[in-house]
């Protein structure tokens, strides 16, 4: 993962946190995304189908695609014809943009805090605690819900300078063709990928 756009990709992939592991996930939707680190905001478009998803960043030239059910990965570049394909070896994973947390997280509790309005929807909002280490040291932060929706609307640390919010969420089977490999796409290597983009961008300066 070596180019530009490629990076900025993997970097949004790897902060979504919340992994569905052991099973297929049992709901379909779609949904705009709102990434906030610090000063940084990032926004998008995510599609989940089952053990599919298709992962938009606004203003990146690529699309990330994952097939759990296949062990596979796809960053698809639209305006080249191009995409580079990756072994992917866990679950879907989606949505939390809190700074990572460790993969054996523990003892996880929640602390009711009653509703908060987010989004336009009235949700319950949870102070979570997360214990490792035998305990010996722990991560906190918030997390709204909505009963009808099966992960967090929004996750956030505790100052609230990093958060990953779900907006305009749409229930309801995605169109197949969102998470299929692009065969008629130039399929190249991650290497062949960072020369490309150095092409591109020199390009761009012209």
């Amino acid at each position: 993962m070596k180019g530009k756009n490629y990076k900025k990709l993997a970097c949004c992939a790897a902060m979504l946190l919340l992994v569905f592991a052991g099973r297929a996930f049992a709901y379909d939707f779609s949904a705009e995304f709102v990434e906030k680190d610090g000063a940084e905001i990032q926004k998008g478009k995510i599609y989940i189908s089952g053990e599919m998803s298709r992962y938009e960043v606004d203003g990146s030239e690529a699309i990330q695609v994952t097939r759990a059910d296949k062990k596979v990965m796809w960053i698809v570049f639209p305006k080249h014809r191009v995409y580079v394909e990756e072994a992917f070896a866990g679950p879907v994973s989606i949505g939390s943009g809190t700074a990572a947390l460790p993969k054996n997280t523990g003892d996880l509790s929640r602390e009711d805090l009653g509703f908060e309005e987010v989004d336009s929807y009235r949700l319950r909002k949870y102070l979570v605690t997360v214990k490792y280490n035998k305990g010996e040291t722990q991560d906190k932060y918030y997390e709204w819900r909505r009963s009808d929706f099966p992960v967090p609307v929004k996750t956030a640390n505790l100052s609230g300078t990093v958060s990953y919010e779900y907006k305009k969420i749409k229930m309801g089977p995605q169109n197949p063709s969102f998470f299929v490999e692009p065969k008629s796409y130039k399929k190249v290597t991650a290497e062949e990928l960072e020369k490309l983009e150095a092409q591109w961008s020199a390009k761009k300066k012209k």
